[in-house]
């Protein structure tokens, strides 16, 4: 393999965990709600994921469905609030509170260095709106190791769609066979990848039941582990 290029998920790939990071906002969100609008915190979180559900079977694979902004907005509509004038700063409280929660994980940096110095360019791929996943680069210190960032919301779909896949070939001037793709979620990185023709390196680091796929792919348990199969290519 000429490897010219590697993919990475960001969310509980180059980070642990989005879970924690989600239950940490919405606990300030919850105490937000109470100070700022006087409402029921667990009422207001109550319907912020309500909102969330309702938007994810609507448009299923859109990156819509990751709008906080939409989310607090028809909360806050349920709740009889002001929601074009709160539905922004529920986002930024929920996103604030992600962002301190978020821990790299050890190896990170190190491999993206090796990469550009051996001339690999490198893309994240990820199921989101660009603007908080360029917040996240930064806060972990990501941003200017980075070749390319693209998000659903440039490719128009989530993953395992194809588009946000050929979207990062294109950027990165390569064929499917010259790159590999990182992630932890299997569907929507590894048989997503696969269904296009790049390898995959699936970071299980939840120690799941191996999937029912009979293509080839690369199975690590930790960040490091998956770094050491890449450096074997370079």
């Amino acid at each position: 393999m000429a490897l010219k290029a590697v993919f990475f998920d960001l969310d509980d790939t180059f980070y642990t965990s989005f879970q924690a990071c989600d239950a940490y906002a919405y606990e300030r969100l919850a105490a937000w709600a109470e100070d700022a609008l006087g409402v029921s915190g667990a009422a207001f979180t109550e319907a912020f994921r309500q909102a969330r559900q309702q938007l994810a079977r609507q448009q299923p694979g859109m990156p819509p469905v990751h709008d906080r902004v939409l989310f607090a907005q028809r909360a806050l509509e349920q709740l009889g609030c002001d929601a074009i004038g709160q539905a922004r700063r529920a986002h930024r409280v929920y996103w604030d509170a992600v962002l301190e929660k978020m821990v790299l994980r050890p190896g990170v940096t190190a491999l993206l260095d090796d990469l550009r110095c051996a001339g690999i360019r490198t893309a994240v791929c990820t199921d989101m709106l660009a603007d908080i996943q360029m917040q996240k680069l930064e806060q972990l210190g990501l941003s200017g190791r980075i070749d390319y960032l693209v998000s659903s919301e440039e490719a128009g779909m989530d993953k395992p769609g194809a588009p946000i896949f050929w979207l990062a070939l294109q950027k990165c001037g390569c064929l499917p066979h010259e790159a590999i793709m990182v992630g932890d979620n299997f569907r929507h990185d590894i048989q997503g990848a696969l269904d296009v023709g790049l390898a995959g390196v699936w970071l299980n680091w939840t120690d799941l039941p191996r999937p029912a796929d009979t293509r080839p792919y690369i199975e690590a348990h930790t960040f490091t582990e998956a770094a050491a199969y890449i450096r074997t290519l370079l």
